[in-house]
């Protein structure tokens, strides 16, 4: 038995698609098994269409609106600029070409990417830090307490997708897919090109501590990739600043909208007495030092780049409060990676009781979220 468990780890890890393949049917089980947890009354993928999915409704079905919302109670002077288009976008042209609804579409691109990402986290832990179990790597991601947002109608499939990709591009000098995922994934969130800065010169830094920047060839892949990768990733953000400004003369209309939100910088954000003093409140404070212990743990060298990308979305969070740090920090793959990789280093009892953990906690936060219950986000 032991040798047969050991014959597909090996074809797994030799293998790339057959572990996504692996991935997306163990995926589709997981998310039959939580959709008997949505309300009888309801479908799976209605009862996964909450807040911000009700704005990339709005915008698969009608587009960008020109003006904020002016007479509605519930979201006065609230618009959907803040949302970045590729997920919607994306979205609106598998359902026109599937004829299938909105939320149905959503979920389905995302439970298609998401063993994606997951996929190409394994190939990028194996490249940079090491060797691991692609199946146990895999169940971690799958069980993870903070995956909510990749089976539902939001951004983070997209994201992440990209985000790996990007990595993988740069570790492996590939001009061509990091820049395309560079563009991508500004167009797909306004971190996304902030995020291209901080990989692009933490690879240039790292190219000229190892003597990797020739001279002599002005023009290789080791010396034109960073800057190149940023001109592509400001050319993601430029577009959708661009169409905004046809649109409604604001060409920064996606930060601007954030006021609405109540989003207006980190000094008036980041108000620690605000989350202390309400009880629906505190748990993001909560999160917000959780994540400052896990910088910590990721001062290793080796995870250098997941701590700089993690520090510099944490700052970005901070900077419009701390409402979201749960989902931007915790539901990041590289946050996830590091994660599953320090539990796969653990001994066989201490990783079995994690796994029953986090399988624990993402059944029950699964269910508060079908429920429209958010206690734990």
């Amino acid at each position: 038995m032991s040798s047969s468990l050991e014959a597909i780890k090996k074809y797994l890890h030799r293998n790339t698609f057959a572990l996504f393949v692996s991935v997306f049917l163990l995926n589709i089980f997981y998310t039959i098994l939580v959709s008997l947890l949505a309300p009888t009354h309801s479908s799976f993928a209605t009862a996964t269409c909450q807040w911000d999915c009700f704005w990339y409704k709005e915008i698969v079905s009608y587009n960008y609106s020109a003006l904020p919302r002016l007479y509605d109670q519930n979201r006065l002077a609230q618009a959907d600029w803040a949302f970045f288009p590729l997920y919607p976008w994306a979205t609106k042209v598998f359902a026109n070409f599937s004829h299938l609804s909105f939320e149905w579409s959503g979920l389905i691109i995302n439970l298609f990417l998401w063993p994606a990402v997951i996929t190409l986290s394994y190939k990028d832990i194996l490249q940079r830090i090491g060797s691991i179990s692609p199946f146990l790597f895999s169940l971690f991601f799958l069980i993870y307490p903070f995956n909510i947002w990749y089976h539902s109608q939001y951004s983070e499939s997209t994201y992440g997708f990209f985000l790996i990709l990007l990595i993988i591009g740069s570790y492996n000098n590939n001009l061509l897919l990091s820049s395309i995922s560079s563009f991508l994934l500004s167009f797909s969130r306004p971190t996304g090109f902030i995020v291209t800065c901080i990989m692009s010169l933490s690879k240039f830094f790292d190219n000229v501590k190892n003597n990797l920047l020739s001279k002599k060839d002005i023009f290789s892949n080791e010396n034109i990739l960073c800057p190149l990768t940023i001109v592509a990733g400001g050319a993601g953000l430029s577009l959708f600043i661009l169409y905004l400004y046809h649109l409604t003369g604001d060409g920064l209309a996606f930060a601007h909208a954030e006021k609405a939100w109540g989003k207006t910088g980190i000094f008036s954000s980041f108000n620690i007495s605000y989350y202390i003093h309400h009880k629906n409140k505190i748990i993001f404070l909560f999160y917000f030092f959780m994540s400052l212990f896990l910088l910590w743990k990721m001062r290793a060298r080796k995870w250098r780049l997941n701590m700089l990308v993690t520090a510099g979305t944490l700052i970005l969070v901070c900077c419009s409060g701390l409402t979201s740090v749960e989902r931007y920090i915790f539901s990041n793959p590289l946050v996830i990676e590091f994660l599953a990789f320090q539990a796969m280093q653990l001994e066989r009892k201490k990783l079995t009781l994690v796994l029953i953990l986090c399988a624990i906690f993402n059944f029950l936060g699964m269910g508060l979220w079908l429920h429209h219950t958010h206690l734990l986000i």
